[in-house]
């Protein structure tokens, strides 16, 4: 057998270890996608939600649970916004959470250019989201 196999095994089952103690003991979103890139030692979630604002807000309660955080949102070229928080876990491994929704439903919030990106911090995530769900809730209230 291939050491290169062996590494990679290993490397997987450190970060799977990983994962399961950082959920233990904690309520977070569900993650509708959950990736383990062993090349560069990252774990990528992505948190359930069933619009921008429920994302948003599922990534920011991931966040909270780590260090080192930065965050970035990238205005992509098909027109959708791209959140990514990084941090690293209370054991150290890295972690990726990340969502997106169609840039439109911004309603001019977030004034980036197509292919664009930026840091940003989770003030400014937590912020958008309160404003999604104002404007969100403000509909709902015309509606009925």
């Amino acid at each position: 057998m291939s050491k290169n196999i062996l590494t990679t095994a290993s490397t997987v089952d450190q970060m799977i270890g990983a994962y399961r103690s950082h959920v233990l003991g904690r309520t977070l979103p569900a993650a509708v996608m959950l990736n383990f890139t062993p090349a560069l030692r990252v774990i990528s979630v992505q948190p359930e939600g069933v619009d921008l604002c429920a994302r948003l807000a599922n990534v920011l309660m991931w966040a909270c649970t780590i260090t080192d955080v930065t965050a970035q949102w990238w205005h992509t070229p098909d027109r959708w916004l791209q959140v990514t928080v990084t941090g690293r876990t209370a054991g150290g491994a890295r972690l990726r959470v990340y969502c997106g929704g169609p840039f439109d439903a911004l309603r001019g919030l977030v004034p980036l250019k197509v292919n664009k990106s930026e840091q940003v911090s989770l003030d400014e995530l937590y912020a958008l989201a309160c404003l999604l769900r104002e404007a969100q809730q403000g509909l709902e209230r015309e509606v009925a």
